[in-house]
């Protein structure tokens, strides 16, 4: 069929799939994706693009509209590449999402305790829909031009707000953008600029990632800059950390912090602030909640990918003897501290791979009662089949990506162990994106 027959014929959105494309089919059967449309929705596509399996589309004409489509508040939103649900109604998207989850979970083969929809509870909505970034990365294209990218584009829709980030960042940004010629200097040196808010302060950095960066003229520029930019930016810094206007500052001042007030706890954590960390930090504060209930009362928990020590600190405050794992130095390095200011002495960290650590201790005859993970999009992959030769009575793993956190869950059960509990957590509104905690019970025939 030619593109232009396909164009002409009205293709029946049946369901939203990960990624945030409407799934219809061509009058052939054909799988198309359609970009910006909704299920139950008739719409004419544009095609973009043609695969061996499926086509690529947009909605060139909606026919019938879903009830839960509305008018996307951003005047960016048609070109920018940084949100794709914008369109929908904030409960429709929560309940596309739990259906994702669901799907992913039934594609995987996961096995659930009971009927699924006992399983999986509906997405856990979001504190904030807007405003709720409290870091936010544009990218800075040679000739100065400072945005997102476009929709299915390397070049960038220049932005001046963003209606997910914080007011402070807004406002940094909007001085920054106004301040033409100081961009148009910084282009040759920097590839994007990252804003980061701190959660319990407001203050914020300036994060660059770029090269030579402490060359003179560079340094001459942030410093005027950032004098321009005192009552809005703290600090301006490399990717790597180093400070590099206010001079002389020196890098262990250069922090983050947020309070934690959950789970009849209250404490502090610090972390770097030009490093990773949640970016809907109220929500994180929620996640943290559910995952210290789901954890039980465990004597003893291992806590991979555990960072600057989110999910290991209240774990250890909750009276568990506590062993974090983490890659990152800068990581471990705040882990400790974070165990150290909070006084505790049940919690210890080490800096290792968590696939390698997770093969040592299973050959050392390790075991704990709980075991907690937070790993990156990727997964944990062939490696979540050693989590159940740790013999923990529990498991919570908490995942970005449905698809691989499926996939890992598998594993996990072909161990010895049942789901019983999984929750949808909305990190990122108004984007594809879902967080998901999923818990795991040993059952009665598992090994050990």
């Amino acid at each position: 069929m030619s593109i232009k027959n396909l164009e002409l014929s009205p293709v029946h959105i049946e369901k939203l799939v990960h990624g945030g494309q409407g799934l219809g089919r061509l009058p052939d059967g054909k799988v198309v994706l359609v970009e910006g449309a909704l299920p139950g929705e008739e719409v004419r596509i544009r095609v973009l693009k043609e695969r061996g399996g499926h086509v690529e589309a947009a909605v060139a004409a909606v026919l019938e509209a879903s009830v839960e489509r509305i008018a996307a508040p951003c005047p960016f939103y048609a070109d920018c590449g940084g949100c794709n649900l914008q369109h929908a109604a904030y409960g429709a998207q929560l309940r596309m999402k739990t259906a994702i989850v669901a799907e992913s979970l039934q594609r995987a083969g996961v096995e659930t305790a009971g009927a699924a929809d006992a399983v999986l509870t509906p997405a856990k909505p979001s504190p904030q829909q807007f405003g709720y970034r409290h870091r936010l990365r544009l990218h800075l294209g040679s000739d100065g031009v400072l945005g997102f990218h476009r929709r299915r584009s390397n070049s960038l829709v220049p932005v001046d707000r963003c209606l997910l980030a914080t007011e402070g960042i807004n406002a940094a940004l909007g001085w920054i953008v106004q301040d033409r010629q100081s961009v148009i200097q910084l282009a040759p040196y920097v590839q994007a600029l990252e804003f980061n808010q701190c959660p319990a302060s407001d203050r914020i950095a300036l994060v660059l990632h770029g090269k030579n960066l402490r060359d003179g003229r560079v340094l001459k520029l942030l410093g005027r800059m950032c004098a321009a930019l005192s009552s809005m930016v703290d600090w301006i810094s490399t990717a790597q950390g180093q400070v590099l206007s206010p001079l002389g500052m020196a890098e262990q001042e250069f922090f983050f912090y947020q309070q934690f007030h959950h789970s009849g706890l209250s404490y502090e954590l610090r972390w770097p602030a030009h490093s990773f960390f949640q970016v809907n930090c109220r929500q994180n504060e929620d996640l943290v909640a559910l995952a210290m209930g789901a954890a039980g009362v465990p004597e003893t928990a291992l806590d991979l990918f555990c960072g600057s020590g989110n999910f290991s600190v209240p774990l250890a405050l909750l009276g568990a003897e506590v062993l974090g794992i983490e890659y990152s130095e800068a990581g471990i390095r705040w882990a400790r501290h974070n165990g150290k200011e909070a006084g505790l002495g049940n919690i210890s960290f080490a800096r290792a791979d968590a696939s390698s650590e997770l093969a040592r201790l299973s050959r050392d005859g390790a075991r704990f009662d709980t075991i907690l993970l937070d790993p990156p999009r990727q997964g944990l992959g062939k490696a979540a089949a050693l989590l159940p030769q740790l013999q923990p009575r529990r498991i919570v793993s908490i995942s970005c990506d449905p698809a691989t956190h499926a996939r890992d869950l598998r594993l996990i059960q072909a161990g010895g162990y049942r789901l019983i509990r999984v929750v949808p957590v909305d990190m990122f509104p108004q984007t594809h994106h879902i967080e998901t905690m999923a818990v795991l019970e040993k059952t009665s025939a598992g090994s050990g």
